[in-house]
């Protein structure tokens, strides 16, 4: 009787990485389809686009914060890829929430809000990391 090889164990920080690429991916496709769908009864085209450009910009700093965990200690990396992943999954919530539980005024609030506060996590994030490479 041979015994079988037993599979590589998955290394934590890579199953973190990993899932932080995914949450990343479907955070920005779910703040899309929640943008279009808080604004399908507006006319206006170049309001619905800002609004898709604004809730949809956050996402490129959380990927600027995880190439920047690349080249951080294994124990900062994580935390940022963790502080990622949460940042990257809230906001869809937060839009789901508003765009088809409470409809209307609300949800444009949360719109304008969710993203600032997004760049606020994002840029806490980034300082963090410079001040750890100094």
């Amino acid at each position: 009787m041979t015994a079988s090889p037993k599979a590589p164990a998955a290394k934590p920080g890579l199953i973190v990485h990993y899932a932080g690429i995914l949450a990343k991916g479907f955070g920005a496709l779910a703040t899309l389809l929640f943008t279009f769908y808080a604004g399908r009864h507006n006319r206006s085209i170049l309001l619905i686009l800002f609004f898709v450009v604004w809730t949809f910009l956050p996402y490129f700093g959380l990927a600027a914060a995880d190439r920047l965990a690349r080249r951080m200690p294994l124990g900062i990396a994580r935390a940022i890829r963790a502080a990622t992943l949460l940042l990257a999954l809230v906001p869809p919530a937060i839009y789901a929430a508003v765009s088809i539980l409470a409809p209307g005024h609300t949800a444009t609030f949360a719109f304008l809000v969710v993203p600032a506060a997004s760049w606020l996590a994002i840029a806490t994030l980034l300082l963090a990391i410079r001040l750890q490479r100094k």
